[in-house]
């Protein structure tokens, strides 16, 4: 018996040994110290992808065909209309929740007057001194409401087990990241945007750390413990529970250079930019250790500190700068190498010998309401993109018609696919005309009302909500509910007064109306959170409600 239990120990000893080894050959090809370094690190975070992937099956499949791959956005996930402001794609989206008005053309007025335009990025160093205090201010007060931590925790914990890291996956995760950050800071002041910083301007000095940008007008100073202790961040606390951030400037690393950019550039093939950063042995695709990835986690090294382990990294509001370079540099990549269409549809191969299959073209971006993918639109209501092997423009399907095969496809027109039929459901995407060229704004002083306002995501999906919660179902079948009655439930605490139930506890209410989503058969969220708008305060809730089902909601669809 005891010799069985020392073979049983060997047998797991080598199992965790070749787990270990799988990835230990590439990273020993690493050309610097650095490099390897970054590449054990990736890998690390590439079994924690393994680890932390949801449903994870017993056995490596491999990848199914494109023509069989399920649908992965829900109709109406783009962000079009949409619930929670982090989740618009388009400025019309986004203008209730700014208090805007849409303009004949779809510009959206602010009530000063002014245009919400699209967020225009700078270098760091050529923002005038009102952008750059400005961007300051909106950073203290992001840090004051627990959004920032929010948001910190956010990359932490799903940037550790998800498609953030080590993979094709990086870089379009890291942009929606940006994105919801910067609308966050532009609720609070909407002419502010994430200024980059190019940080080859820094690596020309004779010692970088000796820059402009390391002074209190920028980032701050460190005392001899690496505490930033001047500039606008000094003596922030951060999520590990530390009293100010944390960096050793210039101890590893190093800062990106021409060279760098240039040899991004010069790359033809999406592999080489999309890049498989953490392979396993058997991926045909070798590591490229001058990929984008790579290049920017030296940088992540140099700043040191909270900046160098990449899940506490986002403690740092250089974080936020350095990725906003690093977006610049692929979309400059994008635009010099790939037509429109290409830019759509092309996406490193999902090959699960390359990266975890969290990276693969159609997996969600966790937490995200999206796919790494996500689809291409054809620009008419009347039109849907069918993605599946060559993405094409197919014709939408009348309700109730048949839509076998397009399931999870938005083809129904103003209605969702539901085993074969069009039935009713979301309504489809809204056209948006987007504007030709940001007009000049007159920068106004930042009212205080505004700059604290943030937007509550408190709602409940249904209108039975309420009574369900009465009938004590939060308690018996708290599971199910929760998703769906999170306000009526005591999941969060709303910002609207949840006893009155005839008034529009959303602020795109009145939009939504004016597109015509309460004539044409509202959806329930609509229902439950625009009735004042929607007119369905003639008849009770309670009284158009029946018991909680589980059932009821296989096919419900976020707003």
């Amino acid at each position: 018996m005891r010799g069985i239990y020392f073979i049983l120990l060997w047998l797991l000893v080598l199992l965790f040994v070749n787990c270990q080894q799988r990835f230990m050959q590439n990273c020993d090809e690493a050309p610097t110290p650095e490099a390897k370094q970054v590449c054990f690190m990736l890998q690390r975070m590439a079994r924690n992808s393994s680890r932390h992937r949801p449903n994870k099956p017993v056995h490596r499949i491999p990848s199914p065909p494109e023509f069989l791959r399920p649908a992965p956005i829900q109709p109406n996930a783009r962000g079009q209309i949409a619930s929670h402001p982090y989740d618009c794609m388009t400025i019309t989206c986004l203008c209730p929740f700014f208090r805007g008005s849409l303009g004949p053309e779809n510009q959206c007025i602010l009530p000063n007057g002014q245009l919400l335009t699209m967020a225009y990025r700078k270098e760091y160093r050529m923002l005038s001194e009102d952008e750059r205090l400005r961007y300051h201010y909106t950073l203290q007060i992001l840090k004051q409401s627990g959004e920032y931590d929010r948001m910190t925790y956010e990359h932490q914990s799903v940037g550790q087990g998800s498609g953030a890291h080590s993979g094709p996956g990086f870089l379009p995760w890291h942009r929606e990241f940006l994105k919801r950050f910067e609308i966050a800071i532009r609720l609070i002041d909407p002419t502010v945007s994430i200024p980059y910083w190019d940080s080859v301007l820094d690596s020309y000095l004779p010692d970088p750390k000796d820059s402009i940008f390391f002074t209190p007008l920028f980032m701050g100073e460190n005392d001899e413990f690496g505490n930033v202790v001047t500039g606008p961040f000094a003596y922030w606390s951060t999520i590990d529970g530390r009293p100010a951030i944390l960096r050793s400037l210039g101890e590893k690393g190093k800062l990106f250079t021409e060279y760098d950019i240039a040899d991004i550039l010069a790359q033809t093939q999406i592999e080489q930019i999309m890049a498989y950063t953490a392979p396993l042995n058997d991926c045909p695709y070798q590591p490229m250790f001058t990929a984008l990835e790579y290049t920017h986690s030296f940088v992540h090294l140099w700043v040191g500190g909270h900046m160098e382990p990449p899940e506490q990294s986002s403690n740092d509001p250089i974080f936020y700068s350095l990725h906003s370079f690093v977006d610049l540099i692929w979309e400059l990549w994008r635009q010099n190498h790939q037509s429109r269409w290409a830019r759509e549809t092309q996406y490193s191969q999902d090959i699960e010998q390359c990266s975890d299959p969290q990276h693969f073209s159609y997996a969600n971006m966790r937490p995200f309401n999206l796919i790494n993918r996500d689809e291409s639109t054809c620009s008419s209501p009347y039109l849907f993109c069918d993605s599946r092997i060559i993405p094409h423009c197919v014709s939408k399907i009348r309700f109730g018609g048949v839509c076998s095969g397009f399931e999870g496809l938005d083809a129904c027109f103003n209605s969702v696919c539901v085993m074969g039929r069009c039935v009713a459901g979301t309504p489809p995407t809204v056209p948006f005309v987007p504007q030709s060229q940001m007009p000049v704004v007159q920068r106004t002083q930042i009212k205080q009302q505004h700059a604290v306002r943030i937007f509550v995501n408190c709602f409940n999906q249904e209108p039975c909500c309420e009574q369900w919660a009465r009938e004590g179902n939060c308690q018996s079948r708290k599971t199910e509910i929760l998703k769906i009655c999170s306000a009526a439930c005591g999941k969060c605490r709303p910002a609207y007064n949840i006893s009155d139930e005839c008034t529009d506890r959303h602020v795109s209410c009145k939009q939504w109306k004016s597109e015509g989503r309460c004539s044409r058969n509202p959806d329930n969220f609509i229902a439950e959170n625009c009735r004042s708008s929607c007119q369905l305060c003639a008849v009770k809730k309670n009284l158009q409600c029946q018991k909680f089902k589980t059932v009821s909601f296989s096919f419900l669809q976020k707003c």
